[in-house]
Formats: C-alpha cells, sequence, structure tokens
C-alpha cells in the first residue's frame, strides 16, 4: 500500500495598509490628533515626493525621523489612537477568515504591508 502525501499549494497576499484596506492615509489621521492640519501634511509629503527624498508611502516614516514639527508634538501613544480613529474598509476581517479556511491542497497567508508605524496598523486592525 503507497501513501501519497499531497503538499498544499502555498500564496501570500499582500496588502497595503494605507487607501487599500483604510480610507485614509494614516500620516492624514495621525497629524490631524496631533494638531497638524491634514493641508500642512500633505504639503510636506508633497515636498518629499518633488524632491524624490523618499519612496512614495514612507513620507510619514521619513516625517516622524526628521520634521522638527512632527518630532515635538508626535508620541508613541499617538500611534494607537491614531489607529483607533482609522476608517476601516468593510470585510477585512472576512476576507482573512476565508483564505484561512480556503481550498483544501491551497494554502493563504494575509499579511498586511505599511510604512506607518506597527501600532497604527495594529491598532486599527
Amino acid at each position: 500500500m503507497q501513501v501519497t502525501t499531497q503538499i498544499a499549494k502555498q500564496y501570500l497576499v499582500a496588502s497595503d495598509f494605507d487607501q487599500t484596506l483604510s480610507f485614509h492615509d494614516s500620516g492624514v489621521v495621525l497629524s490631524e490628533l496631533v494638531g497638524i492640519s491634514s493641508k500642512e501634511f500633505e504639503r510636506k509629503t508633497a515636498i518629499l515626493s518633488a524632491q524624490n527624498l523618499v519612496q512614495q508611502g514612507g513620507e510619514l516614516a521619513y516625517l516622524l525621523l526628521h520634521d522638527p514639527e512632527f518630532q515635538a508634538r508626535v508620541r508613541k501613544d499617538h500611534f494607537k489612537a491614531a489607529g483607533k480613529k482609522i476608517r476601516l474598509k468593510k470585510n477585512i476581517k472576512r476576507l482573512h477568515e476565508i483564505l484561512a479556511a480556503a481550498v483544501d491542497g491551497y494554502q493563504f497567508e494575509f499579511h498586511v504591508i505599511s510604512a506607518a508605524p506597527q501600532e497604527v496598523v495594529e491598532s486599527a486592525l
């Protein structure tokens, strides 16, 4: 009697967080939370983009590390608070459940990709 073992086909499903799983950019939400207007955040990110200083999507991380206004206002506890204010698109949890209980012989791993601070993403999800 011969026993065959079938290895599941594995797939990686990766999704961006800002404006893909959520409706807004986490940088806008965090900025407004600490009293920096969304227009000011967008102005600063436009400058970074025009200078090709950071790759698109990494503007918030750059501002948190290098911008004096963000350094003066943003604290670690703001990340979790910002995450709670982010509005997610519908059925993300359901998508994860469907992928986890996928078709026999297939395995899907769902991962979220973001340049936002990890605490923001975890708090939102």
